[in-house]
């Protein structure tokens, strides 16, 4: 009942801004203008208009008189002024999306206040257009009201009887209905739209499910009325079948269901239907992120040659004077963010449209290394990044859909398991793409993944194909197949390099999606969030009850540290889900006998070295990089790339720090293991085992087979290491 159910109280002040626009220029011959709305805030260091819209409605063809579904939701800042502008354009080019791909009508510029502080809180303005001031180009009506934080979602299944035919030879009508919600002033305006059913008399339309705050801003005895009208091809107006009386949810959980409800004007029997509702509380992104789930990063880098000579001052890739590109800023923006929700913080880094000995790869791994891509966190992938374009040679063409696939591999695997993996492949590209439809069918598939894709477009090129894999006004297609949900952002760099918060103002802008697609992912595949792991696990014992974050300056940058013991299996070979986070992971504390060996014996040397490489990045190429060359899997060797016997015959080269690496591969201390010694023999506490946690010995980390690894050997025409195809 309605008194059940508690009115959402909001954290934060957003408002709810419903459009509508009155007598539009007409600037179509054979048709009317087919209205869009594009709302813009005013970018408060530069008092410029900013260049990508905070929201935007639908397009409504053949329209001078509209109402348009779709809201806008801002923040509102009492103690601030806010510019907002509202741009009608009419829309003549469909396959671009980008309001300046089409003819403007005109702007109207106010201030969020002036909305809010206007009588019932709905505000007029006069279209502009700024080579036509003196013209008529219409008029836009805001409405604001403030949203609730209510979560909760609600499932309808509806449908209708008896919708009648006109005319003698009239054929059964193609149907669709509009959800309208009241406003606080008792004003109805549109909220929900639902698909056409085509060629129905008694139409059942598919199940959806919306929040409580779009359908009643958290109040259940919100009015509501839903028309039903009959769909007119070629653009033509639709004309009303019927509607029914108004109502609330408060009345609909209040009935049994399933409740009718009579289509005026149309003759008895003539119906709506509310055969089944569902109301449900999702757990929200912070819901999941507490219960153990993990954002990881996967980063893909245009290596084409389009973005010119690395050598030269005018390449994307050229490192000017401090030490930075486009590339490099867009990378930080997102990881320095991102990697705070993965606990290892190792992150794989591919390079795709390059030509690496004397072949061209569309997913090869920047550090070299096809078993094992990851690189230890942001300053690791920029550290890749700098040390591939010595060796990668810039070729092309630009294709999306290899690293696509290889992180789809990726997800698929984890997906089996415990499903406390989501990841964000990041694609940092300089142009437009030449594999299309392949990449289209990629993203339809990795719909259905836990991914998101975020793509950043460097330089000046054209994007507008990347605007249409966004898909914010319509779902790719691909085999039949429609995306499951919406997984791409695009943002092109540029908007982003002019004032003084420009890589914050990246970050919001390419993440800000990514929550609800994750709840969107978890919610599709009816994945609980798991309560939060108690602070009395063994990992957060042994630290007073709290896990502290590892000191900065545990490793330097740029350097890797040593491979935990328990590296977990499908970190290197994809094989394993990911441990829980409830369990003690060692890496997070020092383990001065990482082997399970007995106290004072030698430990043994690693038996897997293919998925560790202690020096990705430290050294120079050496003549023996050539075509034909092999990756060279010693971790003790001074230059992975250089062929050599496998785990070296004699003395290893200097490392890092002008000395031979210790017994663990870390850069030698004042102590033989890099540690201070403890009051045992091993440095480690007694207990019944040699390590730290009292566990059984543990066998060398040999890295099991697996059918899928993060090697883009796993991919048809996909070519692995620097040392020649795979």
């Amino acid at each position: 009942m309605a008194s059940t159910i508690p009115l959402g109280v909001p954290a934060a002040p957003k408002l709810e801004l419903k459009i509508k626009c009155k007598g539009l220029a007409d600037l179509d011959f054979l048709s009317k203008s087919d209205p869009q709305c594009f709302v813009f805030l005013m970018d408060a260091k530069t008092r410029t208009w900013s260049k990508e819209p905070i929201g935007k409605t639908e397009m409504i063809l053949n329209k001078l008189e509209c109402e348009f579904v779709k809201s806008i939701v801002i923040d509102y800042r009492f103690e601030s002024v806010q510019p907002i502008r509202f741009t009608v354009v009419d829309v003549d080019n469909r396959n671009n999306p980008a309001w300046t791909a089409q003819e403007l009508i005109g702007h109207f510029d106010t201030e969020v206040g002036k909305i809010v502080g206007s009588r019932g809180r709905t505000l007029a303005g006069r279209l502009e257009h700024p080579q036509h001031r003196s013209s008529n180009r219409g008029t836009v009506v805001v409405s604001a009201e403030e949203q609730s934080q209510s979560k909760r979602v609600i499932k309808f299944n509806i449908e209708a009887t008896k919708l009648a035919k006109k005319g003698l030879f009239s054929s059964d009508p193609s149907s669709f209905f509009i959800i309208h919600r009241a406003s606080e002033n008792g004003v109805f305006a549109p909220i929900y739209q639902s698909p056409v059913v085509r060629s129905k008399s008694n139409p059942i339309w598919a199940e959806f499910s919306m929040k409580e705050i779009q359908l009643c801003n958290g109040d259940p005895n919100r009015q509501l009325k839903i028309e039903v009208k009959k769909h007119k091809e070629n653009g033509l107006e639709h004309t009303t079948i019927g509607r029914t009386p108004v109502f609330t949810l408060a009345e609909l959980l209040g009935s049994s269901l399933p409740k009718s409800f009579p289509l005026s004007p149309m003759p008895a029997g003539t119906e709506l239907l509310i055969r089944r509702m569902i109301v449900t509380e999702p757990p929200s992104f912070l819901d999941y992120l507490a219960g153990g789930v993990q954002l990881n990063l996967v980063v893909a880098i245009d290596f084409t040659q389009s973005n010119g000579d690395p050598r030269h001052p005018q390449s994307l890739h050229y490192k000017n004077p401090s030490g930075e590109n486009d590339y490099t800023r867009a990378i930080r923006s997102v990881g320095n963010i991102l990697q705070c929700y993965d606990t290892d913080k190792k992150f794989p880094v591919y390079g795709f449209g390059g030509r690496v000995n004397g072949a061209v790869s569309h997913c090869f791994a920047l550090n070299g290394n096809p078993q094992y891509p990851e690189v230890d966190g942001v300053d690791g992938i920029l550290a890749a990044y700098w040390h591939a374009l010595q060796f990668a040679e810039l070729y092309g063409p630009t294709n999306f859909a290899p690293v696509i696939n290889q992180t789809a591999a990726i997800c698929n695997q984890h997906r089996a398991g415990s499903a406390e993996e989501y990841y964000v492949l990041l694609i940092l590209t300089d142009g437009v793409i030449t594999d299309m439809d392949n990449t289209v069918r990629a993203i339809v598939e990795g719909s259905r993944l836990g991914l998101s894709i975020i793509i950043v477009g460097i330089g000046n090129a054209n994007f507008d194909n990347m605007n249409v894999l966004d898909a914010d006004d319509e779902p790719l297609r691909a085999n039949g197949k429609v995306m499951a949900r919406d997984i791409v952002q695009f943002v092109p760099f540029r908007d982003f390099q002019v004032g003084a918060f420009g890589n914050e103002a990246l970050a919001e802008a390419v993440l800000a999606e990514v929550p609800d697609q994750f709840v969107s992912y978890m919610t599709q595949n009816k994945v609980q969030a798991r309560p939060p792991p108690r602070a009395d696990t063994m990992m957060a014992m042994n630290n007073g009850g709290v896990q502290y974050a590892p000191p900065v300056n545990a490793a330097p940058t740029g350097h890797p540290s040593p491979a935990p013991s328990n590296y977990s299996a499908s970190r290197s070979s994809m094989s394993q889900p990911r441990a829980s986070m409830s369990q003690p992971q060692s890496p997070t504390v020092y383990n001065p006998n990482p082997y399970g060996a007995t106290p004072g014996a030698v430990p043994p040397q690693p038996q897997s070295p293919t998925f560790y490489n202690p020096n990705p990045f430290g050294a120079p190429p050496s003549p023996s990089f050539a075509a034909g060359s092999s990756y060279n899997p010693n971790p003790y060797s001074h230059n992975p790339y250089a062929p050599g016997p496998q785990y070296g015959v004699g003395p290893p080269p200097p490392g890092p720090y002008g000395a031979p690496p210790g017994p663990y591969g870390a850069p030698p201390g004042p102590y033989a293991n890099g540690a201070p010694p403890g009051p045992y023999t091993n440095g480690a506490p007694p207990s019944p085992y040699s390590n730290p946690f009292g566990l059984p010995p543990q066998a060398p980390m040999a890295a099991p087979p697996s059918p899928v690894s993060r090697s883009p050997q796993a991919l048809p025409d996909n070519r692995g290491s620097w040392g020649g195809k795979h």
